[in-house]
């Protein structure tokens, strides 16, 4: 073997001698490739060997594109955030009992003969203050100082005035008062200054006698309260044939009033639970985003619906789906929808959030609304005495909203509404057919929804008070 390698190297060596020379008479090549690692230092000394190569060349492969973060310094670089939006306790005071306080407090003065005075039909502040004892060269810098504090043109007829002899306030807009001050280093200054609000929460429950309605007014409940109670529960129930003598109303309801005069300035609605002869409805308040306010279950399934089946308040059920004796033709006809009978001008809302189709008078409907809420259903209403004003076709309008009031256009014997359900343009009956269900409550607001809940949960039973609807395992302890 080593024989036959001996003989190899020496056939071929005056071959590799002239592969050498000859590859040293060009020197251009060598130098025109780029070195790679440390063979560069074997060309330069001319120390290779017969089997190792001289150059190695490599394809030229595209250069990749560099991580745009790595082109930042990597010192650390000084970012601004937005600031996070402060309370409004945080930028303005609260409002004082009088406005002699307020006075005394910026100003360290003592104010006296303070006087209440309303705005009169077609009078202005200057007239208003003339009457609280302000001469022209003091109503003239008072009013300089609201410039930008507050709309004079916007006063309401009746606004309540407290005026002092270095000051007076008014409620600019609601829950925020604007005190005028005459102060005396820096002269007359206009401050605003919240007032404070006072929160009371109410439960409410008891048995139905007669008519819900008439149980929930004996029982203490309020007209708006009820009135959301019913919008609320309306998605699941029929308030005109479902609910029977012995069912349970429930609410938690928070009402507010203005903590210096007292006046109650709004309210909300927190729980609304029905115990009926077949089932419970229980469902919560959760407050998604600042004007975004839903009703959940406690497993946390919306109690909205696509539709309402009854689009009108405090309207009785006067005729029903199905075949029946006309009531002004006499001849006996299919009634492709519903009528609830409801004293003239009654409020009448869209069932569920869709596009106006059709707006105007239709024959022996009267004045007519149709909405297309989605590639199923459509709704229909008739017999309006009018249409709201901002409806038109082509418009979108929201579930709840008002659409048109109570009327007995066209062929009618009598104040109603005609209502009708379409499924695939079919006329369908609105009190049975099956309606789809609304969302879950979104997975990232589940867990505080369920402190809502817990907190409601607390809040009654501090009152010693079980709920009845949606509730089974709560206990009384004491």
């Amino acid at each position: 073997m080593n024989l036959q390698v001996s003989h190899y190297t020496s056939r071929w060596a005056p071959m590799s001698v002239f592969l050498a020379s000859l590859f040293f008479s060009m020197p251009c090549l060598v130098h025109a490739e780029t070195p790679i690692s440390g063979e560069s230092t074997q060309v330069a000394q001319n120390t290779f060997g017969p089997m190792q190569p001289v150059l190695r060349t490599q394809p030229v492969l595209p250069t990749r594109r560099p991580d745009t973060a790595l082109a930042y310094p990597n010192n650390p670089v000084s970012i601004n955030l937005p600031v996070p939006k402060p309370e409004l306790e945080d930028v303005f005071p609260i409002s004082t009992a009088t406005v002699s306080e307020m006075i005394r407090r910026q100003t360290g003065l003592n104010a006296v003969d303070e006087v209440q005075l309303s705005l009169r039909a077609g009078e202005g502040i200057g007239a208003l203050l003339r009457r609280g004892g302000y001469d022209s060269k003091k109503i003239t810098a008072a009013v300089n100082a609201i410039a930008g504090k507050a709309s004079l043109r916007r006063l309401q007829i009746g606004t309540k005035f407290q005026i002092t002899d270095k000051g007076f306030r008014f409620i600019a807009k609601p829950g925020r008062d604007l005190y005028v001050i005459q102060h005396p280093d820096s002269g007359w200054l206009a401050l605003t200054a919240l007032r404070p609000i006072d929160r009371y929460v109410s439960f409410f429950q008891g048995a139905v006698e007669g008519s819900i309605y008439k149980s929930a007014m004996a029982a203490g409940v309020s007209e708006s309260a009820y009135t959301e109670y019913v919008r609320v529960m309306g998605f699941s129930v029929d308030f005109q044939r479902e609910i029977r003598t012995g069912d349970r109303f429930e609410l938690l309801y928070e009402t507010e009033r203005d903590g210096i005069d007292g006046q109650r300035i709004g309210g909300r609605l927190h729980y609304a639970g029905l115990v009926l002869s077949d089932r419970s409805l229980g469902f919560f308040r959760y407050d998604e985003a600042d004007d975004v306010v839903g009703w959940y279950d406690q497993e946390g399934n919306s109690a909205a619906r696509t539709l309402i089946r009854t689009p009108i308040t405090g309207a009785r059920l006067s005729s029903s789906f199905g075949k029946r004796k006309h009531p002004v033709s006499g001849f006996n006809a299919m009634h492709k929808g519903v009528d609830f009978a409801a004293p003239l001008g009654t409020p009448i809302i869209a069932a569920g959030s869709g596009v106006i189709r059709e707006s105007g008078w239709k024959g022996s409907f009267g004045r007519y609304i149709r909405i297309k809420h989605n590639a199923t259903y459509d709704t229909a209403y008739a017999h309006m005495k009018s249409i709201a004003p901002q409806i038109r076709v082509g418009k979108y309008v929201k579930q709840g909203e008002v659409i048109g009031f109570v009327g007995s256009t066209g062929r009618s014997t009598g104040a109603h509404l005609h209502y009708e359900i379409m499924v695939n343009n079919r006329q369908v009956n609105p009190m049975t057919v099956s309606l789809p269900t609304g969302e879950r409550i979104d997975i990232q607001h589940l867990e505080a929804f369920k402190k809502t809940v817990a907190k409601i949960d607390k809040e009654v039973l501090s009152r010693g008070t079980v709920r009845f609807a949606g509730a089974d395992n709560i206990k009384i302890t004491k």
